[in-house]
């Protein structure tokens, strides 16, 4: 991939994850206005259990084939990508069947038992009907980024955005849910519909592109059965222990709660204010960063194969300074700004108050995006895998002992520690493999100083403007600081490039002659 094919596409993906974040933004803001925040703590429940089950269904194999198919290609055989991602077809079909079948008839105990709440059992087996339409995505996704053309994904991702939310807010309009369990169960219903339809643009696509592809001449692939085994396995087991503990961080934090003395509403709404509403906040600009971080795998696993390591570190070290400039820039935002990131979404301060609280996190957040798709990269998912299991391990193992006697403050402190394990662990792995060293200065010390500045002076240019509506507020706010830091950190950068081909083109000056 040409950096300027590499960056013009990225430029895409990010423009179409930015529209999917923003919707799906107006999305939650649309369901919390219906349903409540103890709406949205059990919405949340529901999909804590409901992601459980797509992890085990599609983990790893959007890798697996993205690696494989990559290649296939770099070795020039070409011929055997249709066997390839046929053969991922059918285990991800067969193991996507099993599960959901597990999902439709045991929901009633899954609910009763994991929620408390036995009218939630529809919710989860109307999700499951859709699982076997995101196994064949993924496995189609990764074939897509393996042969650059990422953009068919975001096409059926974007159509099943649209179609999710039109089809909600027509059953909201329609029939008018009286109860929290039927209006989630319509929100599920909705996402279903979109799941399958975002599969037959997916499968549309993946045919033509094979036309143009692969060859004629077909073989039968060998070792795809070892290559998910190698690839897949540990990025599953990874992934589901992950989200098994996960699933049960969140299925124990309300009940948690109520035996620190809140009420089944409240410990919902709690819940709902930070999982289902500031946690979005925090992660949405992280969607700039997905596209990019994407198209980093199949980038830096072609150099890996042909062993160049040079290129490697030139990689890792910009994608590294990158995300940490692009996360502080975001943690001053959050933390000046926060109050109207919360009425501009969810007209809620209490939800602005605890992404001010963890604005914090936003550098370490969004470096672990990218460092988590270099790691893969660079065939060290292993290592990643034991990274995340030991931080959801100690996360589940805080909650039960200090939610009960401190309540929700105490889950905010668990946050910040296990995030800075989680990434102080894999970057530390990245830089080792990589043999990359960081800069205080280019990496942390200057990016903090130009994000403080910016955002500082955006707060003061704007604080007496007359603004209407607090989403418009929020949009120029993070706008004008965001020009602000992109002149002041671009041009640091500019002239640290510039000093550096200086330093490598500057010849050593001639030695004077000696006395004849």
């Amino acid at each position: 991939m040409t950096k300027r094919k590499f960056l013009i596409q990225g430029a895409i993906l990010t423009a179409v994850s930015l529209f999917l974040r923003i919707t799906n933004m107006g999305y939650r803001s649309f369901l919390s206005q219906k349903m409540g925040s103890a709406g949205m703590g059990l919405y949340q429940l529901i999909f804590s259990i409901f992601m459980l089950t797509v992890t085990l269904s599609t983990s790893g194999i959007s890798l697996a084939v993205t690696r494989m198919v990559s290649a296939a290609i770099a070795t020039e055989k070409r011929q055997v990508i249709r066997s390839t991602v046929a053969k991922c077809f059918g285990f991800c079909l067969s193991i996507s069947l099993t599960i959901a079948a597990l999902l439709f008839f045991l929901a009633e105990p899954a609910a009763t038992v994991f929620l408390g709440n036995s009218l939630a059992a529809p919710c989860l087996r109307i999700l499951g009907v859709g699982l076997p339409f995101m196994s064949l995505c993924t496995c189609m996704k990764g074939y897509f980024l393996a042969v650059d053309e990422s953009l068919s994904t975001a096409f059926s991702d974007t159509v099943e955005q649209i179609l999710t939310i039109g089809a909600t807010v027509f059953l909201f309009w329609r029939f008018v849910p009286q109860s929290l369990e039927t209006a989630c169960f319509a929100a599920m219903l909705s996402s279903t519909l979109g799941e399958a339809t975002s599969f037959l643009c997916s499968w549309t696509s993946y045919r033509r592109s094979l036309k143009r592809n692969t060859p004629q001449r077909r073989e039968k692939s060998k070792g795809v059965l070892h290559g998910l085994t190698h690839i897949a396995l540990p990025c599953t087991l990874s992934s589901a222990a992950r989200s098994a503990l996960n699933t049960g961080e969140n299925l124990l934090i309300p009940k948690e709660l109520q035996r620190f003395g809140l009420g089944y509403s409240a410990a919902l709404s709690q819940y709902g204010l930070l999982q289902g509403m500031a946690m979005p906040m925090l992660y949405f600009p992280s969607s700039l960063l997905y596209s990019f971080s994407s198209l980093l795998i199949p980038k830096i696993a072609k150099e890996r194969e042909m062993n160049h390591r040079r290129a490697v570190a030139h990689i890792t070290g910009k994608a590294v300074r990158l995300a940490l400039a692009f996360g502080m820039f975001f943690a001053g935002v959050f933390f000046l700004f926060g109050d109207s990131w919360g009425m501009a979404f969810y007209n809620s301060e209490s939800a602005g108050a605890y992404l001010q609280v963890l604005a914090p996190l936003a550098p370490l957040i969004y470096l672990d995006v990218v460092v988590d798709s270099l790691l893969k990269g660079l065939d060290e998912q292993f290592n990643s895998m034991k990274y995340n299991f030991a931080d959801s391990l100690i996360r589940v193992v805080l909650v039960l002992c200090l939610l009960r006697f401190f309540g929700m403050e105490s889950y905010v402190g668990i946050l910040f520690f296990s995030t800075i394990f989680n990434a102080a662990l894999s970057l530390h792995r990245l830089l080792k493999v990589t043999q990359v060293r960081l800069s205080l200065l280019w990496h942390i010390g200057l990016p903090l100083l130009c994000a403080v500045i910016s955002v500082a002076g955006g707060k003061v240019l704007l604080q007496y403007a007359p603004f209407s509506q607090p989403l418009w507020e929020t949009f120029c706010q993070t706008v004008v600081s965001g020009c602000f830091f992109a002149v002041l950190y671009g041009g640091l950068c500019w002239l640290d490039n510039r000093r550096q081909e200086f330093k490598g083109t500057k010849k050593p000056a001639p030695k004077r002659a000696g006395p004849v």
